[in-house]
Protein backbone atom coordinates (compact mmCIF):
# COMPACT_ATOMS: atom_id res chain seq x y z
CA UNK A 1 0.00 0.00 0.00
CA UNK A 2 1.33 3.44 -0.87
CA UNK A 3 1.21 5.66 2.19
CA UNK A 4 -0.51 9.00 2.71
CA UNK A 5 1.80 11.97 2.72
CA UNK A 6 2.60 13.83 5.93
CA UNK A 7 1.13 17.09 4.62
CA UNK A 8 -2.30 15.49 4.11
CA UNK A 9 -2.18 13.98 7.60
CA UNK A 10 -1.30 17.38 9.08
CA UNK A 11 -4.17 19.07 7.22
CA UNK A 12 -6.74 16.56 8.45
CA UNK A 13 -5.55 16.37 12.07
CA UNK A 14 -7.51 19.42 13.36
CA UNK A 15 -10.73 17.94 11.91
CA UNK A 16 -9.88 14.57 13.44
CA UNK A 17 -9.29 16.18 16.83
CA UNK A 18 -12.73 17.82 16.84
CA UNK A 19 -14.44 14.65 15.61
CA UNK A 20 -13.00 12.07 18.03
CA UNK A 21 -15.50 10.72 20.57
CA UNK A 22 -14.30 11.65 24.06
CA UNK A 23 -16.40 9.08 25.93
CA UNK A 24 -14.92 6.14 24.03
CA UNK A 25 -11.40 7.50 24.55
CA UNK A 26 -12.13 7.77 28.28
CA UNK A 27 -13.42 4.19 28.29
CA UNK A 28 -10.22 3.03 26.64
CA UNK A 29 -8.14 4.86 29.25
CA UNK A 30 -10.07 3.18 32.06
CA UNK A 31 -9.61 -0.26 30.47
CA UNK A 32 -5.81 -0.16 30.57
CA UNK A 33 -4.54 -2.27 33.46
CA UNK A 34 -0.82 -1.87 34.01
CA UNK A 35 0.78 -3.03 37.27
CA UNK A 36 0.37 -0.56 40.15
CA UNK A 37 2.64 2.38 39.44
CA UNK A 38 3.54 0.81 36.11
CA UNK A 39 3.81 2.17 32.60
CA UNK A 40 0.88 1.96 30.20
CA UNK A 41 2.04 0.28 27.00
CA UNK A 42 0.09 0.98 23.80
CA UNK A 43 0.63 -0.21 20.23
CA UNK A 44 -0.73 2.02 17.47
CA UNK A 45 -1.33 0.33 14.11
CA UNK A 46 -0.77 2.39 10.94
CA UNK A 47 0.43 5.22 13.16
CA UNK A 48 1.37 7.68 10.42
CA UNK A 49 3.03 10.67 12.06
CA UNK A 50 1.69 9.74 15.52
CA UNK A 51 -1.73 11.42 15.66
CA UNK A 52 -3.15 8.85 18.08
CA UNK A 53 -0.21 9.34 20.42
CA UNK A 54 -0.73 13.11 20.39
CA UNK A 55 -4.49 12.86 20.89
CA UNK A 56 -4.53 10.14 23.54
CA UNK A 57 -1.38 10.49 25.65
CA UNK A 58 -2.74 13.51 27.59
CA UNK A 59 -6.03 11.65 28.16
CA UNK A 60 -4.45 8.43 29.42
CA UNK A 61 -2.27 10.08 32.04
CA UNK A 62 0.72 8.66 33.87
CA UNK A 63 3.81 7.15 32.27
CA UNK A 64 3.31 5.60 28.84
CA UNK A 65 5.26 3.73 26.18
CA UNK A 66 3.92 3.74 22.63
CA UNK A 67 5.00 1.61 19.69
CA UNK A 68 4.08 3.53 16.53
CA UNK A 69 3.78 0.93 13.76
CA UNK A 70 3.89 2.05 10.15
CA UNK A 71 5.26 0.63 6.89
CA UNK A 72 5.94 4.01 5.25
CA UNK A 73 9.48 5.27 5.99
CA UNK A 74 8.51 8.85 5.15
CA UNK A 75 5.85 8.90 7.85
CA UNK A 76 8.09 7.20 10.40
CA UNK A 77 10.76 9.82 9.71
CA UNK A 78 8.17 12.57 10.20
CA UNK A 79 7.04 11.26 13.59
CA UNK A 80 9.88 12.75 15.65
CA UNK A 81 9.60 16.27 14.23
CA UNK A 82 5.82 16.32 14.41
CA UNK A 83 5.74 15.07 18.00
CA UNK A 84 8.54 17.46 19.07
CA UNK A 85 6.65 20.43 17.57
CA UNK A 86 3.42 19.36 19.32
CA UNK A 87 5.22 18.99 22.66
CA UNK A 88 6.88 22.38 22.33
CA UNK A 89 3.55 24.09 21.64
CA UNK A 90 2.18 22.52 24.83
CA UNK A 91 5.17 23.66 26.87
CA UNK A 92 6.54 20.15 27.44
CA UNK A 93 10.12 18.99 27.01
CA UNK A 94 10.99 16.48 24.32
CA UNK A 95 14.25 14.62 23.72
CA UNK A 96 15.63 11.54 22.00
CA UNK A 97 16.40 8.74 24.45
CA UNK A 98 17.95 5.72 22.77
CA UNK A 99 15.67 4.76 19.87
CA UNK A 100 12.64 6.55 21.32
CA UNK A 101 11.33 10.07 21.64
CA UNK A 102 10.56 11.02 25.24
CA UNK A 103 8.04 13.71 26.13
CA UNK A 104 8.00 15.03 29.69
CA UNK A 105 4.59 16.48 30.55
CA UNK A 106 4.85 17.54 34.16
CA UNK A 107 5.55 14.40 36.17
CA UNK A 108 4.45 12.12 33.32
CA UNK A 109 6.88 10.49 30.89
CA UNK A 110 5.58 9.50 27.45
CA UNK A 111 7.88 7.53 25.16
CA UNK A 112 7.10 7.01 21.47
CA UNK A 113 9.11 4.53 19.41
CA UNK A 114 8.77 4.17 15.62
CA UNK A 115 8.49 0.61 14.36
CA UNK A 116 8.77 -0.45 10.71
CA UNK A 117 6.25 -3.19 9.99
CA UNK A 118 4.12 -4.21 7.01
CA UNK A 119 0.62 -4.74 8.38
CA UNK A 120 -0.38 -6.52 5.17
CA UNK A 121 1.68 -9.50 6.34
CA UNK A 122 1.31 -11.72 9.39
CA UNK A 123 0.36 -9.91 12.59
CA UNK A 124 1.80 -12.62 14.84
CA UNK A 125 5.17 -10.89 15.17
CA UNK A 126 3.57 -7.88 16.85
CA UNK A 127 2.57 -10.00 19.88
CA UNK A 128 -0.26 -7.81 21.15
CA UNK A 129 -0.05 -9.46 24.59
CA UNK A 130 3.05 -7.30 25.26
CA UNK A 131 0.82 -4.21 25.36
CA UNK A 132 -2.00 -2.99 27.57
CA UNK A 133 -4.05 -1.67 24.67
CA UNK A 134 -4.25 -1.37 20.88
CA UNK A 135 -5.18 1.72 18.89
CA UNK A 136 -5.57 2.67 15.26
CA UNK A 137 -6.93 5.72 13.43
CA UNK A 138 -8.29 6.29 9.91
CA UNK A 139 -7.11 2.88 8.78
CA UNK A 140 -9.65 0.07 8.99
CA UNK A 141 -11.72 1.22 5.99
CA UNK A 142 -8.65 0.29 3.89
CA UNK A 143 -8.51 -3.37 4.96
CA UNK A 144 -10.40 -6.50 3.92
CA UNK A 145 -12.73 -8.82 5.82
CA UNK A 146 -9.96 -11.44 5.92
CA UNK A 147 -7.59 -8.91 7.47
CA UNK A 148 -10.16 -8.06 10.15
CA UNK A 149 -10.45 -11.77 10.94
CA UNK A 150 -6.72 -11.88 11.60
CA UNK A 151 -6.82 -8.75 13.76
CA UNK A 152 -9.70 -10.08 15.85
CA UNK A 153 -7.88 -13.40 16.31
CA UNK A 154 -4.89 -11.48 17.67
CA UNK A 155 -7.00 -9.31 19.97
CA UNK A 156 -8.93 -12.29 21.31
CA UNK A 157 -5.78 -14.31 21.88
CA UNK A 158 -4.11 -11.43 23.72
CA UNK A 159 -7.25 -10.31 25.57
CA UNK A 160 -6.54 -6.64 24.89
CA UNK A 161 -8.84 -3.63 24.38
CA UNK A 162 -9.02 -1.84 21.04
CA UNK A 163 -9.76 1.79 20.27
CA UNK A 164 -10.27 2.22 16.50
CA UNK A 165 -11.18 5.78 15.58
CA UNK A 166 -12.07 7.85 12.52
CA UNK A 167 -13.03 4.95 10.27
CA UNK A 168 -15.09 6.26 7.35
CA UNK A 169 -18.69 5.03 7.24
CA UNK A 170 -19.51 5.95 3.63
CA UNK A 171 -21.47 9.17 4.23
CA UNK A 172 -20.54 12.40 2.44
CA UNK A 173 -23.19 15.06 2.79
CA UNK A 174 -22.56 18.12 0.63
CA UNK A 175 -24.56 21.24 1.40
CA UNK A 176 -26.24 22.52 -0.67
CA UNK A 177 -26.95 19.27 -2.55
CA UNK A 178 -26.38 18.87 -6.28
CA UNK A 179 -27.87 16.37 -8.69
CA UNK A 180 -24.47 14.82 -9.41
CA UNK A 181 -23.74 14.10 -5.73
CA UNK A 182 -25.26 10.63 -5.85
CA UNK A 183 -23.52 9.25 -8.97
CA UNK A 184 -20.25 10.81 -7.84
CA UNK A 185 -20.59 9.16 -4.42
CA UNK A 186 -21.29 5.79 -6.03
CA UNK A 187 -18.13 6.12 -8.10
CA UNK A 188 -16.16 7.25 -5.05
CA UNK A 189 -17.34 4.26 -3.00
CA UNK A 190 -16.55 1.88 -5.86
CA UNK A 191 -12.98 3.17 -5.86
CA UNK A 192 -12.86 2.98 -2.05
CA UNK A 193 -13.66 -0.74 -2.22
CA UNK A 194 -10.57 -1.52 -4.30
CA UNK A 195 -7.53 -3.38 -3.00
CA UNK A 196 -5.37 -1.02 -0.91
CA UNK A 197 -2.81 -3.73 -0.20
CA UNK A 198 -4.90 -5.78 2.23
CA UNK A 199 -7.42 -7.36 -0.15
CA UNK A 200 -10.78 -5.84 -1.20
CA UNK A 201 -11.27 -2.86 1.11
CA UNK A 202 -14.34 -2.74 3.34
CA UNK A 203 -14.69 1.04 3.08
CA UNK A 204 -17.79 2.28 4.87
CA UNK A 205 -18.68 -1.23 6.09
CA UNK A 206 -15.52 -1.62 8.15
CA UNK A 207 -16.76 -0.57 11.59
CA UNK A 208 -19.95 -2.64 11.43
CA UNK A 209 -18.00 -5.62 10.11
CA UNK A 210 -15.44 -5.33 12.90
CA UNK A 211 -18.14 -4.94 15.53
CA UNK A 212 -19.85 -8.18 14.46
CA UNK A 213 -16.58 -10.09 14.64
CA UNK A 214 -15.64 -8.75 18.04
CA UNK A 215 -19.07 -9.37 19.58
CA UNK A 216 -18.93 -12.97 18.30
CA UNK A 217 -15.69 -13.38 20.26
CA UNK A 218 -17.20 -12.03 23.47
CA UNK A 219 -15.95 -8.44 23.36
CA UNK A 220 -18.11 -5.63 24.69
CA UNK A 221 -18.29 -3.14 21.84
CA UNK A 222 -19.44 0.47 21.71
CA UNK A 223 -19.40 2.78 18.71
CA UNK A 224 -20.06 6.49 18.22
CA UNK A 225 -20.06 8.92 15.29
CA UNK A 226 -16.91 10.97 14.77
CA UNK A 227 -17.90 13.02 11.74
CA UNK A 228 -15.81 15.70 10.11
CA UNK A 229 -17.77 18.94 9.80
CA UNK A 230 -16.09 21.20 7.27
CA UNK A 231 -17.77 24.58 7.03
CA UNK A 232 -17.58 27.41 4.53
CA UNK A 233 -14.70 29.07 6.38
CA UNK A 234 -12.43 26.07 5.69
CA UNK A 235 -11.98 26.97 2.02
CA UNK A 236 -8.62 25.32 1.44
CA UNK A 237 -9.68 22.01 2.94
CA UNK A 238 -13.01 22.07 1.11
CA UNK A 239 -11.13 22.65 -2.15
CA UNK A 240 -8.93 19.67 -1.44
CA UNK A 241 -11.95 17.49 -0.68
CA UNK A 242 -13.68 18.57 -3.90
CA UNK A 243 -10.58 17.91 -6.01
CA UNK A 244 -10.06 14.51 -4.38
CA UNK A 245 -13.68 13.43 -4.80
CA UNK A 246 -13.75 14.44 -8.46
CA UNK A 247 -10.41 12.82 -9.30
CA UNK A 248 -11.28 9.54 -7.59
CA UNK A 249 -14.73 9.41 -9.22
CA UNK A 250 -13.23 10.08 -12.67
CA UNK A 251 -10.71 7.27 -12.12
CA UNK A 252 -13.49 4.88 -11.11
CA UNK A 253 -15.89 5.88 -13.93
CA UNK A 254 -13.97 7.55 -16.80
CA UNK A 255 -17.06 7.74 -19.01
CA UNK A 256 -18.68 10.09 -16.51
CA UNK A 257 -15.65 12.39 -16.29
CA UNK A 258 -17.37 15.30 -18.02
CA UNK A 259 -20.27 15.25 -15.56
CA UNK A 260 -17.89 15.03 -12.62
CA UNK A 261 -15.85 17.95 -14.00
CA UNK A 262 -19.02 20.05 -14.11
CA UNK A 263 -19.79 19.01 -10.54
CA UNK A 264 -16.29 20.11 -9.49
CA UNK A 265 -16.66 23.48 -11.20
CA UNK A 266 -19.99 24.06 -9.47
CA UNK A 267 -18.59 23.14 -6.08
CA UNK A 268 -15.52 25.34 -6.52
CA UNK A 269 -17.78 28.26 -7.35
CA UNK A 270 -19.72 27.62 -4.14
CA UNK A 271 -16.48 27.62 -2.15
CA UNK A 272 -15.54 31.02 -3.55
CA UNK A 273 -18.90 32.49 -2.51
CA UNK A 274 -18.84 30.84 0.94
CA UNK A 275 -21.86 28.61 0.29
CA UNK A 276 -20.38 25.10 0.58
CA UNK A 277 -20.15 22.84 3.64
CA UNK A 278 -19.40 19.14 3.95
CA UNK A 279 -19.95 16.42 6.52
CA UNK A 280 -17.81 13.29 6.16
CA UNK A 281 -19.11 10.38 8.18
CA UNK A 282 -16.75 8.45 10.46
CA UNK A 283 -17.20 6.12 13.42
CA UNK A 284 -15.12 5.40 16.50
CA UNK A 285 -15.15 1.95 18.11
CA UNK A 286 -14.12 0.73 21.57
CA UNK A 287 -13.86 -3.02 22.18
CA UNK A 288 -13.23 -4.44 25.66
CA UNK A 289 -12.19 -8.09 25.99
CA UNK A 290 -14.30 -10.59 27.92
Amino acid sequence: MSGFDADWLARREPFDAKARDGALAAGFAQSLRPAPGGVRRIIDLAAGTGSNFRALAPRLGGDQEWLLVDHDPRLREAQAGTIAHWAARAGWTCQVVGDALEVRAGAARWCARAHAFDLAGSLDALDLSRFDGVTTAAFLDLVSADWLDRLVDQLAGAGRPLLAVLTVDGRRDWSPPMAADRPLQRAFQSHQGGDKGFGPALGGEATASLERRLVARGFAVATAPSDWRIDAADRDFLSQMVREASAVACEAEPLASAAFARWRAGREAQIQTGRLALTVGHRDLLALPP
